[in-house]
């Protein structure tokens, strides 16, 4: 099932609907790990999904978060991201295996073929750690599903009253002028915390976009797939950069400063490309006012039926 608003849908009718598509599609995950005697596979399966599934709840909460209020908003987006920042530290030290073995061929020069396989095994130790730790007798995934349970059962409480744009345009617009703030401070500053956050918003409008684009077509459909090439730069620079902070916080864990210094040269070269792209990409997205922003989007939101 898409993430999508249907065309002659409710805005109330449509957000609920999927949001509770994605809790019982994060439910279905868990329960399969719970279940599985290869815990391995499906733990992973699990974090990822799971983390997918709560970042477009919070997506579309903040696409009504004005029809929601500040009460009810706050409480479930809290509820969403506590609940994955312990998956979060997992995909994290699974993303640093990963990344590490796709820069093999960049490091071949400088850093010899058991060096290479060493520092691999050190980070999949590290892997092992992180997952017997933050998984310690499986409480995670059990607070997960409860959770998630009770969130599922909160959301007939909801009361979205305004119907078609006007309650969608507030929580569109707040999450774009975000982005362009994101994007002005990241100028400023590229800080791993500012390219983070610039990150997490183009995430955010990304996925309200996918929510709002089930009758669009050509032009209208490559906004939401550049949103989503900015995010994944961002994203591709931000893990290089956890790698990076990882490795330094314990030199001779990781191969010592000789083969670190090649290795963080290769990392900032890549991060340097990564970023350029980024930010060429990041002032088309955002050349816009929120204003004239949310007014292109009504444009085209005016050519289906939004109830």
């Amino acid at each position: 099932m898409a993430f999508q608003l249907k065309v002659a849908e409710s805005v109330s009718e449509g957000i609920t609907r999927n949001v509770k598509h994605q809790i019982e599609k994060a439910l279905k995950y868990l329960r399969a790990e719970r279940n599985s005697r290869q815990h391995g596979a499906s733990q992973n399966d699990a974090v990822r999904e799971v983390r997918k599934c709560f970042k477009k709840v919070r997506a579309a909460l903040r696409l009504v978060r004005t029809e929601l209020g500040d009460d009810v908003y706050h409480e479930e987006n809290w509820c969403f991201r506590d609940a994955a920042r312990p998956l979060t530290e997992i995909r994290d030290a699974e993303m640093l295996v990963e990344i590490w073995d796709k820069l093999k061929e960049p490091l071949a020069a400088a850093v010899e073929t058991g060096t290479f396989a060493k520092i691999h095994d050190a980070l999949l130790a590290n892997q092992s750690e992180v997952i017997r730790r933050v998984l310690a007798k499986g409480r995670v995934f059990t607070a997960l599903d409860e959770g998630a349970v009770r969130a599922l059962a909160r959301i007939p409480g909801w009361r979205i009253e305004h119907t078609g744009w006007a309650a969608l345009e507030g929580g569109l617009r707040h999450v774009y002028r975000t982005g362009h703030r994101a994007l002005a401070l990241a100028s400023e500053s590229s800080s791993v915390e500012n390219l983070h956050e610039w990150r997490k918003q183009a995430m955010y409008l990304w996925h309200q976009l996918q929510l709002l684009e089930a009758a669009w077509t050509g032009d209208e459909k490559q906004l939401v797939e550049r949103i989503h090439h900015l995010s994944t730069l961002l994203g591709d620079d931000h893990d290089l950069a956890v790698l990076r902070e990882t490795l330094a916080a314990d030199p001779l864990a990781f191969g010592g400063h000789r083969v670190l210094k090649a290795a963080f040269a290769v990392i900032d070269r890549r991060r340097e490309e990564l970023e350029r792209q980024a930010f060429a990409l990041g002032r088309e997205v955002y050349e816009d006012s929120p204003k004239l922003f949310t007014g292109r989007i009504e444009r085209l939101m005016s050519h289906r039926e939004v109830n």
